[in-house]
């Protein structure tokens, strides 16, 4: 009798569910049937996943959460992507398909080459293995469903060889560097956007210029691992994060966040003093999902639905974000210990919650190469004040949340006490404030109150 492990039974349940959703175009008029029973999946698989119910679901080698972020992904492309049809199916065609398949080549491969960029273990037969399927259904699939949906034209050879390959490095890129199943994420809507990205660059007449910037950041983002600004993890989020800002706005867009992250970066490295608590200056991929985060949804809202005002909140939250990286590098200078913002008392530099007078000065200094950068750019002049207000603003927001609400932990094993969930390889204990909030958070949120605050100003 044929015996099934776990996550073979996990696979042909990624299979069977996959594709039934992928035909959802074919069989539903409207999308509140898709919406419906995506939102039932979302529930019943966090419900199996929360009480160990139906393990051959989601049963792995390892804690995964893939059949959670699988629904919540199509939830999405079917509210966002209903009305693109091909977009929709070949996302979740490769996400079904590729990614099966670089499991499956990178399982049986008797010795891979493995290496890990986030959490999960990859390896380099089976991104290999995801490449080339990603290659083959967005190169086959454009022309087919355009013919199957009745597209009123087809796109040049070139540009469908050009298109498959784009979107099939985003999405192997997508999928190497993901953690815990978040790659049933990830991938489908990565593809979705690099697909849309390159097809209305190539309309726009504006290929070129995606393409030499692919090129180039990768060679600049390189360097940043090089000089140890950024870790594997966020060199790949950084780079598919650039292509897909630059892709929806061009120069005008990617200029901001570039001068945050370079100055930032060059910040990090000047020397600290004494009694000062080390934080490290090495971005990974959720500090760089923090900073940019939501920066990249408001570009890519402005990319489907241009707005000059997306542009001020896309600048808000740059500034937001500069205005805390430069009051902690720079505050780290000053000669004499911050002063928390609720206790008002002395603490270490580098301590959540701590100010001082050349921090804040600092924070207005990061907020207003911001906004200059954005006058640069076409942002009016008379919003200048506002975006320098609003990132300072926003780090002061940042440093009241770091100082009362942001988690604490302490090591098990050295006793000190910490702001990360694991330290010294172990998993910290936490001693205070909110669990979920960590340093990562808060910084997502100092963006958030920088849009926040402009929406109200504006």
């Amino acid at each position: 009798m044929l015996k099934w492990s776990p996550e073979s039974s996990r696979k042909l349940v990624h299979l069977i569910v996959g594709t039934l959703v992928s035909a959802c175009p074919f069989i539903f008029k409207s999308n509140i049937p898709p919406v419906f029973l995506a939102g039932v999946f979302i529930f019943v698989n966090a419900l199996a996943l929360k009480t160990e119910k139906f393990k051959g679901m989601h049963s792995t080698d390892r804690a995964s959460y893939g059949t959670v972020y699988f629904p919540i992904a199509f939830l999405i492309l079917a509210l966002f992507w209903w009305e693109k049809p091909i977009t929709l199916i070949l996302s979740m065609l490769i996400m079904t398909f590729s990614d099966t398949i670089a499991a499956v080549i990178g399982e049986r491969k008797p010795q891979p080459r493995n290496f890990r960029i986030w959490d999960d273990i990859k390896s380099i037969e089976g991104c290999l293995g995801m490449f080339l399927s990603s290659f083959m259904i967005i190169y086959i699939g454009t022309d087919l469903f355009a013919w199957l949906f009745g597209a009123a034209f087809f796109i040049p050879l070139p540009i469908l060889i050009g298109t498959s390959g784009f979107v099939a490095m985003i999405a192997t890129l997508s999928e190497a560097g993901s953690s815990r199943g978040s790659d049933n994420f990830s991938v489908p809507i990565m593809t979705a956007l690099s697909y849309d990205l390159f097809l209305i660059n190539y309309t726009h007449g504006t290929l070129n210029h995606l393409l030499i910037w692919a090129f180039a950041s990768a060679i600049v983002f390189y360097g940043a691992y090089k000089f140890k600004s950024l870790s594997k993890s966020g060199v790949l989020s950084a780079y598919v994060m650039g292509n897909i800002i630059f892709g929806a706005g061009g120069f005008m867009w990617i200029v901001p966040i570039l001068t945050f992250f370079i100055l930032s970066s060059a910040l990090s490295k000047l020397p600290k003093t004494e009694n000062t608590l080390q934080k490290g200056s090495q971005r990974d991929i959720i500090q760089v999902l923090a900073n940019g985060g939501a920066a990249t949804i408001i570009s890519v809202i402005n990319f489907y639905s241009p707005n000059d005002q997306l542009f001020i909140l896309y600048l808000a939250a740059i500034a937001a974000a500069t205005a805390d990286t430069w009051a902690s590098e720079i505050g780290l200078l000053s000669p004499w210990d911050p002063i928390h913002i609720t206790k008002l008392k002395s603490v270490i530099k580098g301590t959540s919650g701590g100010i001082s007078l050349l921090g804040i000065l600092g924070s207005v200094l990061g907020a207003s190469v911001i906004g200059i950068t954005g006058v640069q750019l076409g942002l009016p002049a008379s919003l200048l004040g506002i975006i320098i207000f609003t990132g300072t603003a926003g780090g002061l927001v940042d440093s009241l949340l770091g100082g009362s609400i942001q988690a604490t932990f302490q090591c098990t094993k050295c006793k000190n006490i910490t702001e990360n969930r694991k330290h010294c390889n172990l998993p910290s204990m936490h001693v205070s404030g909110l669990y979920l909030v960590d340093n990562d958070m808060v910084n997502f949120l100092n963006t958030i109150s920088g849009i926040i605050i402009v929406l109200i100003l504006v």
